[in-house]
């Protein structure tokens, strides 16, 4: 078989995973590099979001938004993204400046390791006063930040591995004292969070749309198996006996499965979508579409979160609050926009997803059709 029809016979969505703690040993944790998701394609993958290669709605900046105003969770890659940049600023120190902050070995560890082959006298390097070394302002405030209990953006982390890594930051600022939460923010990014946000961002409909088309297609189905039921009864012709049963339990399939994976024939056939309930209108414009006042306001981590209060977008906090309060007459009726700006992958992807669909229906309805067709009439009216 080809690649696409293997695709398209087996292809499923990113599954939902729930909340999971990063609290582990250190023997249990899992190697990044085999690290895979099911369902999120190459292009899709975490490295090409965090690096910006996509589009709307996988960029860097709807990851952060989903993260944000969806699962109320967006510390571990504030964290991730600020460590990242750390590690490429450190490297371009001066060698005598990074020399003041020497690379951080756990005390246990070090006393079994022999000393003779250390550059240093005693197997140490010379002594620099913590408040002397490169960075050291900086690395309080994200200690205050992510790692202090009850911090604004406290990360979820064990009391053994806070304090191995608060110890560490007290004795140097080299990004090896941070090679205790890394891993384990690393692997809550790629194994929870990106999946669940490529789930979200391959949806269509928004959930009132969804919760309709799931009623609709339940109804749809009764309806359908009604109308075969009753018109076999009757001296109806053959023909609308089985037509009219069949092209509801057609639609009724249809709909029901889009609502089940959040995706809509009829927006697609349109060329619409529903927004985001966070998002605004210059989310799905390419920087060279944005007035260059405006590009800095259109992303949400263009700026130097650590220079001081992370602010709120107050704009998106009031649309979010409008959105809920909606009901599910005008989340059906109104809320879409025009599909622009959408990343190639995702448009693929929905459009096969809907495929999908389409051919589990056909099939359903075909054995609908198979049945009523040998079935006698009743010609009981």
């Amino acid at each position: 078989m080809s690649k696409k029809l293997l695709e398209f016979l087996f292809y499923q969505r990113p599954e939902k995973t729930r909340s999971s703690s990063l609290k582990s040993k250190s023997s249990e944790r899992s190697d990044i590099s085999t690290i895979s998701s099911h369902g999120i394609p190459e292009k899709l993958s975490f490295s090409r979001v965090i690096n910006r290669e996509t589009c709307f709605p996988c960029r860097l900046d709807d990851f952060m938004n989903y993260l944000t105003y969806v699962e109320r969770n967006a510390e571990n890659l504030r964290f991730y993204l600020w460590f990242r940049r750390y590690i490429q600023r450190f490297d371009e120190l001066p060698r005598e400046e990074k020399q003041k902050s020497p690379v951080w070995e756990c005390p246990l560890l070090k006393d079994k390791t022999k000393t003779e082959e250390s550059d240093y006298e005693d197997g140490k390097p010379p002594y620099t006063r913590p408040s002397a070394q490169p960075f050291r302002m900086e690395v309080g405030r994200i200690a205050q930040m992510f790692l202090a209990p009850l911090s604004p953006f406290e990360l979820n982390l064990s009391g053994r591995d806070r304090k191995d890594v608060l110890n560490a930051l007290a004795t140097t600022t080299h990004p090896s004292a941070f090679k205790s939460v890394l891993p384990q923010v690393e692997i809550s990014l790629r194994q929870q969070s990106h999946p669940n946000f490529v789930r979200y961002a391959l949806s269509t409909a928004n959930h009132g749309r969804v919760a309709a088309m799931r009623w609709g297609g339940f109804i749809l189905i009764l309806v359908a198996i009604a109308l075969g039921v009753g018109l076999s009864l009757g001296k109806v012709h053959k023909a609308v006996r089985i037509i009219v049963p069949a092209a509801t339990m057609f639609f009724g399939l249809c709909s029901i499965l889009d609502g089940q994976r959040s995706v809509c024939l009829v927006l697609l056939t349109f060329g619409v979508r529903d927004r985001f309930a966070w998002e605004k209108d210059t989310d799905c414009l390419g920087e060279d579409q944005i007035a260059e006042g405006d590009l800095e306001k259109a992303s949400t981590i263009s700026f130097d979160i650590f220079d001081g209060p992370i602010p709120k977008d107050e704009g998106r906090e009031s649309s979010i609050q409008e959105f809920e309060k909606r009901n599910v007459v005008s989340h059906v009726l109104f809320g879409w926009q025009r599909l622009r700006g959408i990343d190639p992958e995702v448009k693929r992807l929905q459009r096969l997803i809907v495929l999908q669909n389409v051919g589990i229906s056909l099939i359903i309805t075909g054995i609908l059709i198979f049945v009523l067709a040998v079935a006698p009439s009743g010609s009981m009216y």
